[in-house]
């Protein structure tokens, strides 16, 4: 049974959001117009054989060292883990299906959750669900408060979901209350001034 703190939580952090300047994405290709140059992480020097699944204890960053990833496989700046406990998983294709590598929880009443060694602004995954489709809710916290909160469906081919906030982010956390199994695949974020976030950048290039 999901966590019924962790879901209340969802609703009562939405009285305390902060005043950043948040804006959420859905169309990939908008994305990466947008916010070029960001670092990527796809999982992909994972060290789980092909079309397997294999669990272990997170956090998965570029310290880890286990069944899954060894030390630098994983950029460095990004961790993602289990938010409630527990271990996490890698899924290679095509298991299940699935056609990136794709990590996430390993139960799938649990939550994910990305943290940042440095601050970020820029922010994009694809949320896939092997077993069947389903939705979570994402909340993008700030040093201090909830900078903002969304939702993204997910699928087995993945939905792409991406932020932008003008405060720095330090972590965001992602919610699946219908207990489908939420993992994560193609991974992209990092700190963007304003200035590149709009079509101005172009003109600041040219000198």
């Amino acid at each position: 049974m999901k966590n019924l703190t962790v879901l209340i939580s969802v609703f009562l952090l939405g009285a305390s959001l902060a005043s950043a300047d948040v804006t959420f994405y859905t169309n990939e290709s908008e994305f990466g117009s947008l916010y070029p140059g960001l670092t990527v992480e796809d999982y992909s020097n994972t060290i789980v054989q092909d079309s397997a699944a294999v669990s272990a204890p997170g956090p998965f960053n570029s310290l880890t060292n286990n069944e899954c990833f060894t030390p630098g496989a994983i950029v460095d700046g990004i961790t993602l883990d289990n938010f409630i406990g527990g271990n996490n998983v890698v899924l290679t294709p095509p298991f299940l299906g699935v056609t990136s590598v794709s990590v996430g929880p390993n139960s799938f009443d649990h939550n994910g959750e990305f943290s940042f060694t440095d601050p970020i602004s820029t922010f994009g995954v694809e949320i896939v669900m092997p077993m069947a489709d389903g939705f979570v809710d994402i909340l993008v916290f700030g040093i201090y408060d909830t900078l903002g909160i969304s939702s993204s469906n997910g699928t087995l081919a993945g939905v792409f979901w991406g932020v932008y906030s003008d405060e720095d982010i330090y972590s965001i956390s992602f919610i699946e209350p219908v207990s489908t199994g939420e993992l994560f695949s193609n991974v992209r974020f990092g700190a963007v001034s304003a200035l590149e976030n709009s079509t101005w950048g172009s003109i600041k290039a040219a000198f």
